[in-house]
């Protein structure tokens, strides 16, 4: 691909385009706000794990097209949600079943790029649930979010439940998820929920620069293996075995070929040319 070329997927609801290392996934039915249909769910899935095994990304950002990030499910009647449910031929597995947004959740979880929200405009239901899942959230001051679960009759889904309260502690996710109230920017940045707020018009721009720090800065198997310490330390009940694990994880780095540019190019005063993406540590992990 020559510089400055987009090579872009189209999928029925989802866009995935990749140019300078960096995949922008669009949520794409903007009519309806991008209010989600299994489809648009399946499409974002396979858009995120595209986007994660191709060597040329290095960050990944997720978008809405039009005025909204996604005001959540699609609801067209009373049935709407049993019918999606059945529907959703992949989420019925032998263990029980499990729904896209957390589908998607899990895969975000587990992807080796950086995953940053570009919060366009209103991210409520699953849409605020797909973004807490997330690395960064850099939104639109005019955004709003709300984990509106209980006004509609059901429970948090897409993992919100375990992701909420880690990123702004269990009491404010509590008011959030049981009252289930919609909320502003400002409230979601002083929470903690938001890594930025920006002007509406400047989101995606705000991102991409954000996203362009892992492409010129950062060595992929670096940020691939802390995003695994980050995740393995949620687990661990005490400090000193993330520790412990930081330890053997660092020990098996220093006279890696990423470590010894890293060096180099600090002592030359230039920008650093990491390898690609060592899948190798991160599968031993």
């Amino acid at each position: 691909m020559t510089a400055g070329a987009v090579a872009e997927h189209r999928y029925e609801e989802v866009r995935l385009e990749v140019a300078g290392g960096i995949a922008v996934v669009t949520l794409d039915a903007p009519a309806r706000r991008n209010a989600m249909r299994v489809q648009m769910l399946v499409d974002v899935w396979h858009a995120l794990d595209r986007a994660d095994r191709d060597p040329a990304v290095r960050a990944v950002i997720v978008t809405g097209a039009g005025p909204a990030f996604s005001v959540g499910a699609e609801l067209d009647g009373p049935d709407t949600l049993i019918n999606a449910l059945n529907a959703d031929t992949v989420g019925h597995t032998p263990t029980g079943y499990r729904e896209p947004a957390g589908r998607i959740s899990e895969r975000v979880f587990a992807m080796q790029k950086p995953v940053i929200a570009a919060i366009n405009g209103d991210a409520v239901g699953g849409g605020a649930s797909l973004v807490a899942a997330m690395d960064v959230r850099i939104a639109s001051d005019r955004a709003r979010f709300g984990f509106v679960f209980t006004r509609r009759g059901v429970v948090p889904e897409g993992g919100s439940s375990w992701f909420l309260p880690r990123l702004v502690g269990i009491g404010r996710a509590t008011d959030w998820i049981l009252t289930g109230r919609v909320f502003d920017a400002a409230e979601a940045y002083a929470a903690g929920f938001l890594t930025r707020v920006v002007p509406a018009g400047d989101v995606l721009t705000v991102a991409k620069e954000y996203a362009a720090q892992f492409v010129r800065d950062t060595s992929p198997t670096s940020v691939a293996l802390a995003k695994r310490l980050l995740a393995h330390s949620w687990a661990l009940p005490t400090p000193g075995q993330a520790a412990a694990e930081e330890s053997r994880t660092y020990a098996s780095r220093v006279d890696s070929a990423d470590a010894r540019e890293g060096i180099r190019s600090f002592l030359e005063r230039r920008a650093p040319v990491f390898p690609p993406l060592d899948p190798t540590p991160a599968q031993r992990f």
